[in-house]
């Protein structure tokens, strides 16, 4: 029997994230994957919508510049009515050096993330291992892993259940996965083509080349663009991926975005459906579900890789800091009650989404129909246009890790508790640093002094607690941070390290520095018991064996 800390059960975007997290953190892990190891010849755009957050994980880990370097940057999304733009989104500039969101083959990532992990000696990847079988006690988690060799036994603290919507560690668990699949099937197609359009994706109604139903065209790395076609829920599927039916789609669409015939290389063809689920608990005593092995969304918006890279980020820190007996086992307790309500509000959103773009009732087509016409004719109405809200990160709510105990009319124009951190340069020792690179670690104390002897006597008051960065700025050295926090001298913020706004206080002493740590550090420190809610399976529900929802079917073109 193998004995370890972390077993991470997947290794797929989520897996290796986590796995390379909690390296960062000091955590060793063993990193578990069904297939026999990565091919230089996949390929398939996949997750390709990274948004900022998710860069901004992966910028600590040291993953980010090769995606920077290779990824196509947007912030403009464009959506129309046949061929006339019925809505524009713009979204929020670049600070600092990283988009807003940015695009790049799954694959690519994939492979991105790998490297890095060769290089981490915390981080040993087994191939070839499927976990078949998964029992908890209190002291621990024991699993059943097949290999071609034979069956082996692992034991771990703890295991973080990232193997993608067919969750082998979820079905051994016996759980349901509640939710709805949509009828309706979609064509997605990589395309290596000039099609002469800005670099942002565009969404189409409607469009001459696929009158009836939706488009989405999307910029990719390498000259190549992603296409989704939606074909509705009695497609033929082999008769619409034929060689000759998809050469013709393409060259449609290429006359019609083109005005002329250009040439094109189909590189990926897969087709799906799309899936709604989430777990009742994301938490099962010491398994963690993170993911689409906890939760699945259809992709609008780009909620599902996004999603649960923040799983990621939300959960590492925690489990560290329990396992170097910095912190209570009750904090783990957090992650269920943040990252379920997180991905709730990407269920409901999604939802709405889907009425709109794939309406089912009389009522929903017809609602869509008017608000398209109104649109077309008049600006305002575009704001009732639903192709899809993009991603954002979650803001938790008051709870064990997020406190708000003063008016919110004290705190206009300034980062809510709950929110992400905004980012910010400032000058600490005479350099210029982003607030972004001291996250990721530690808790930060961010406090804006009056003048420089005031920082310096805060700091040295506050002293040096452990898990915890105190940063205390002179008006000179605070950047643009005072007017992004709307910080008056004596303004005391508390930032996770997930990067999320845990407390904020005016007028604050060097002593609420340490008064907060320990409501974030020390939450929960009676040991949660065998009996913690688990959800069990005894009716089916779950995601068809033949589909996927979100990793789609590959095929060769026409196969």
């Amino acid at each position: 029997m193998r004995n370890v800390n972390v077993v991470i059960v997947g290794a797929g975007p989520t897996g290796l994230t986590a796995a390379l997290e909690l390296a960062r953190h000091g955590i060793a892990s063993t990193l578990l994957d069904r297939l026999p190891g990565p091919s230089e010849e996949d390929v398939g755009s996949r997750a390709i919508a990274i948004h900022r957050s998710a860069l901004e994980v992966w910028e600590r880990i040291g993953c980010a510049a090769p995606m920077l370097a290779e990824g196509v940057a947007w912030r403009t999304r464009r959506t129309f009515l046949g061929d006339r733009e019925i809505l524009t989104q713009e979204l929020p500039a670049p600070r600092h050096g990283l988009p807003t969101f940015l695009n790049l083959q799954q694959y690519r990532t994939e492979r991105h993330l790998r490297a890095a992990v060769a290089g981490t000696p915390a981080v040993e990847v087994l191939s070839g291992h499927e976990v078949t079988a998964v029992r908890q006690d209190r002291r621990g988690v024991t699993l059943d892993v097949t290999t071609s060799a034979g069956t082996r036994t692992f034991r771990a603290a703890y295991v973080l259940a990232c193997d993608g919507a067919r969750s082998s560690v979820r079905r051994a668990l016996g759980l349901d996965f509640p939710g709805r699949s949509f009828p309706d099937r979609f064509l997605i197609a990589d395309v290596r083509a000039d099609l002469g359009l800005p670099p942002e994706p565009r969404f189409y109604f409607d469009h001459p080349a696929h009158p009836g139903s939706t488009l989405l065209v999307h910029p990719q790395p390498f000259g190549v663009w992603r296409v989704d076609w939606q074909l509705g829920s009695d497609a033929d599927i082999a008769a619409e991926t034929a060689p000759a039916r998809m050469d013709e789609r393409i060259r449609t669409l290429i006359r019609s975005l083109t005005g002329e015939d250009r040439p094109h290389e189909l590189i990926w063809l897969s087709d799906y459906r799309f899936h709604q689920r989430l777990l009742t608990r994301l938490r099962h005593r010491r398994v963690f579900f993170l993911g689409d092995a906890g939760h699945l969304v259809a992709p609008f918006g780009a909620r599902g890789m996004n999603g649960a890279i923040l799983d990621v980020e939300n959960l590492a820190w925690k489990l560290a800091a329990v396992l170097r007996g910095q912190a209570g086992e009750g904090l783990l307790e957090s992650y269920q009650d943040e990252r379920w309500a997180a991905q709730e509000h990407n269920r409901r959103v999604v939802d709405a989404t889907m009425r709109f773009m794939a309406p089912r009732t009389r009522w929903q087509q017809l609602r869509r129909g008017g608000v398209q016409r109104l649109a077309a004719r008049l600006r305002f109405a575009a704001r009732w246009v639903d192709s899809g809200r993009m991603s954002e990160p979650f803001r938790y709510r008051t709870g064990a890790l997020v406190a708000d105990a003063e008016p919110a009319r004290r705190w206009r124009g300034a980062p809510p508790v709950g929110a992400k951190a905004p980012d910010g340069r400032f000058r600490l020792a005479g350099q210029t640093v982003d607030l972004r690179d001291l996250l990721g670690r530690d808790v930060v104390a961010l406090h804006f002094a009056a003048d420089a002897p005031a920082a310096r006597a805060y700091a040295a008051r506050a002293g040096d607690l452990p898990r915890c960065t105190v940063l205390s700025l002179a008006p000179e050295d605070a950047g643009d941070l005072a007017d992004r926090y709307a910080a008056a001298p004596g303004t005391l913020y508390v930032l996770r390290p997930d990067g999320h706004v845990a407390a904020r206080r005016r007028d604050a002493g060097p002593d609420a520095v340490r008064t907060l740590l320990r409501m974030i550090l020390k939450v929960g420190l009676v040991e949660l018991g065998a009996d913690l809610p688990q959800q069990r399976s005894h009716v089916g529900g779950d995601v068809d064996e033949a589909e996927t929802g979100v990793d789609a079917r590959e095929r060769g073109p026409g196969a």
